[in-house]
């Protein structure tokens, strides 16, 4: 039998059931919609969440700190510090661009008549390179700056008016001289303090994350201060820096360089771990999804199977004829299969189509609702071509099987059986 001829027997056969066709094709299409839906959502908020988390923090740093005791990493003999020699141990570490030390240093800044307490990380000006800090005004730190500060974008709201208390609304900080008033107790139980006078030099551009309130200085004046503090020299050797953060050559090598700083002693962690960790995930409520789509396509199976078989009874006189005629087994197996085939391809195409919708009406009312909360959303809902593709496919591959006992059944049936048939 023709190509042709046997497109026009089958859409024939369709039409002449059409309303067990249709029913039949519903179930595909339920079928296919709940998969379509389910994982386009899923999709949307695993790019949703993965944007987020990137521009949140760079994907290809890594921050060290040291082991906290108590954790069995090491005793507390062989506990390793944040120094110099730790710092040539990582960069030894192939794929290592740059190690970074902080000191983080409290403090209460006053600027004029604001005022406020918050933590300032020293940092060395040249390594900072590395970190692609960009400055909206000003400048960034550099090696012979020593009582240099830069601030976050947005470290202005968290100055108060020193009388009122209140928030103040905006200020110009660029250029402005800040005094950092750090305490400490002595050894005779005193409480003492030192001011250290400084001038902001840079504001950094707007990251729209926690590191918009961030205040750096140079990393000699935080020892300095750190120092002061401890009442002793040398801090470093003694306590070491309070963390590093680490520039790898590229996202793809983080989690090994991530790991061989693990087993020096350290603890070191990162965004991409937070991400691949998140993207598991997903990739477990992504198959749950799709096994509730294809439960309903199951069900549909059943269906296509059941009006294949009713449809069998019905024609079997007229199976009997085409065999007569000169039909052999096989063009009676391909038309049962090609209905099938048909029935699955209908559904998939109905179910992509009831999908994209559905998907996007959750869409506007998440947005929606998000949107009355006072916060930006994007787009929840992301359709990749191959989940369209997949999901067509998928639906007229369960077509083709349900189509294949029946389509068995009829190719044998014996001619002189199928005529007495009534």
């Amino acid at each position: 039998m023709r190509t042709n001829d046997l497109i026009r027997v089958v859409v024939r056969n369709l039409n002449r059931i059409r309303v067990r066709t249709v029913l039949t094709t519903i179930g595909v299409i339920i079928g296919v919609a709940a998969i379509v839906t389910l994982l386009s959502i899923a999709f949307g908020f695993q790019e949703n969440i993965t944007e987020s988390l990137e521009n949140i923090g760079d994907v290809r740093q890594i921050t060290v700190i040291q082991p906290i005791q108590g954790m069995g990493m090491r005793t507390q003999n062989e506990t390793k510090i944040l120094d110099e020699n730790a710092i040539q141990e990582i960069e030894d570490i192939e794929g290592v661009v740059a190690v970074v030390p902080y000191m983080d240093v409290s403090g209460t800044i006053e600027i004029g008549r604001y005022i406020t307490s918050l933590s300032i990380t020293g940092i060395d000006p040249d390594k900072a390179e590395n970190l692609d800090i960009i400055t909206e005004k000003g400048r960034f730190l550099r090696k012979k700056d020593r009582d240099t500060m830069v601030v976050g974008y947005k470290i202005q709201e968290v100055f108060l008016e020193k009388r009122t208390l209140k928030k103040i609304e905006s200020i110009d900080l660029l250029g402005k001289k800040v005094e950092i008033l750090v305490n400490r107790i002595d050894l005779e139980g005193e409480e003492e303090s030192r001011t250290y006078r400084m001038r902001i030099i840079g504001i950094i551009e707007e990251q729209g994350t926690q590191e918009d309130y961030n205040v750096y200085i140079p990393l000699e004046t935080a020892i300095e201060i750190a120092e002061w503090k401890a009442m002793q020299s040398n801090i470093i050797k003694r306590q070491g820096y309070q963390s590093f953060m680490v520039q790898a050559e590229n996202s793809d090598m983080v989690n090994d360089i991530t790991m061989q700083i693990t087993d020096m002693g350290f603890l070191a962690f990162s965004f991409k771990q937070i991400i691949d960790s998140l993207n598991e995930v997903f990739t477990l409520v992504e198959i749950v999804f799709l096994g509730i789509g294809a439960i309903a396509l199951i069900v549909a199976a059943l269906g296509i199977i059941n009006t294949m078989l009713m449809s069998i009874l019905e024609r079997t006189r007229e199976i009997g004829i085409m065999k007569v005629i000169g039909a052999s087994n096989t063009d009676v197996t391909r038309i049962f299969l090609m209905e099938a085939l048909g029935i699955g391809f209908m559904g998939g195409m109905g179910g992509v189509a009831l999908g994209y919708v559905v998907a996007h009406i959750i869409d506007t009312v998440m947005r929606l609702y998000v949107s009355q909360q006072g916060n930006v959303s994007e787009s929840m809902v992301v359709m990749p071509l191959w989940l369209v593709g997949f999901a067509i496919g998928f639906a007229m591959m369960v077509g083709l099987i349900s189509g294949v006992y029946p389509a068995r059944k009829a190719a044998r049936l014996s001619p002189v059986e199928a005529l007495r048939h009534e």
